[in-house]
């Protein structure tokens, strides 16, 4: 009698999934597609309310703040020694914090579950926490642990003390097992990690966000001779949202000074953004359609399905991020730019431009250049019908040669250094 064969069990760990927002459910569902031969499961948020269907477990918030307390006291100065324990005592009546965020019930749930080295654990957007939890899963398991595959997207990794920061990454990295595997999404954070931290990490781990990758462009909503640019997501420093206003002014008077098409900004964003003592309340004069140039607000608490329209529906996509940040993190909303065939007006600097260099991206720093930007796009989109093909087949070979794919069949070797 032939004994079946065992399927592979994939177990995605996502804290931050919680309701049907943002990119965290579509990476499950790009993770699944990536890896069909392997059984899904799910660990979520403590407020998941199921909606991608029963979880295989819940992460609290509060083992992670114990976690969290246990660094200070280890790593931190007296003032924060002090503080951590008067922490302790409050929130567990103890010193005896966990070693990890959540390393034990991990290890419990791979347990329930029967994982073992050959299956495989996920977390899509990782941190410090996750990491020292790899660590402490991995010592809990021993030889029965499955492989670990961390992609980390910002630099702060979740501990915003770049001393902490520092100490805790080069303790965790003394204890690197062989089983968990280091990722990055972009390029450039996955050298930023092996210059300042000595990581043994690889860039390029990419999945797709809201919208689906087209070889051609989706044919887009008739809006006449109007030019429609999309500013998406909530509004928040790091986006560049304070200065929007100044954009669209800046644009508005070259607007004036020429003959151009109707430009219209769609952007999301509450009813209390846009009115007054709102961050884009400032655009009000904009919203009544009288100028060359106007605003349609739109809401930003709608449905993935809603989304994709609204997204198909501009004409191209404005970034003006703070290159702060976004230096080294990616962007959910360039993935969704380049993948829907849209041009992007960035800041001068940002990452991913491995995405943004093909024609497809006008790169602007000041407020005009951003305004001159746009009236460059606006007057002949047609110059960037090309480039937004050429970036569109860019993304999706990338999404093709995920290195996750080496940790899985070792014999598909990526380039070697100095190559």
């Amino acid at each position: 009698m032939i004994e079946a064969i065992k399927r592979k069990k994939l177990l995605i760990v996502e804290r931050k999934l919680e309701h049907n927002r943002g990119h965290h459910h579509t990476q499950i569902s790009a993770l699944s597609m990536l890896l069909p031969d392997h059984d899904t499961n799910v660990v979520a948020g403590e407020s998941y309310d199921g909606f991608l269907g029963t979880a295989a477990g819940k992460l609290t918030a509060k083992s992670i703040k114990l976690a969290r307390l246990r660094s200070r006291l280890q790593y931190g100065n007296m003032s924060q020694r002090l503080g951590a324990i008067f922490g302790a005592v409050k929130s567990a009546h103890t010193l005896r914090l966990p070693l990890s965020a959540f390393g034990a019930p991990l290890a419990e749930i791979c347990r329930n579950l029967q994982l073992d080295p050959g299956d495989l654990v996920i977390v899509p957007t990782a941190d410090l926490d996750t990491f020292e939890s790899a660590v402490e899963l991995t010592t809990i398991l021993a030889d029965k642990a499955p492989r670990i595959c961390l992609r980390f997207l910002n630099s702060e990794l979740g501990d915003r003390n770049e001393r902490m920061r520092s100490k805790r990454m080069s303790t965790v990295l003394r204890t690197l097992p062989t089983n968990v595997f280091l990722f990055t999404e972009t390029e450039e954070l996955a050298a930023y990690f092996r210059e300042n931290f000595g990581m043994p990490v690889e860039g390029g781990f990419y999945l797709p966000c809201s919208m689906p990758v087209a070889m051609t462009p989706s044919a887009g909503i008739d809006r006449g001779d109007r030019f429609r640019i999309g500013v998406f997501g909530e509004p928040r420093p790091e986006k560049g949202s304070q200065r929007l206003a100044d954009i669209v002014a800046a644009l508005a008077e070259l607007a004036e000074a020429g003959s151009t098409a109707p430009i219209d900004f769609v952007i999301q964003g509450s009813p209390a953004d846009f009115r007054e003592g709102g961050v884009y309340a400032a655009l009000q004069e904009f919203l009544k359609g009288e100028r060359n140039v106007f605003v349609s607000p739109q809401d930003n608490r709608i449905s993935p399905a809603e989304f994709e329209r609204l997204f198909h529906s501009v004409d191209a996509v404005l970034l003006p991020y703070e290159t702060a940040i976004y230096s080294l993190q990616g962007s959910g909303v360039v993935q969704d730019a380049v993948a829907a065939h849209k041009p992007v007006i960035h800041t001068r600097g940002m990452s991913m431009m491995a995405f943004l260099s093909h024609g497809n991206g006008v790169a602007a720093t000041t407020d005009r250049e951003f305004a001159e930007a746009i009236l460059r796009v606006a007057t002949d989109p047609s110059n960037f019908r090309e480039g937004t093909a050429r970036a569109a087949a860019c993304f999706q070979n990338t999404l093709a040669a995920n290195p996750l794919l080496r940790v899985l069949d070792p014999s598909l070797h990526g380039p070697q250094e100095g190559s």
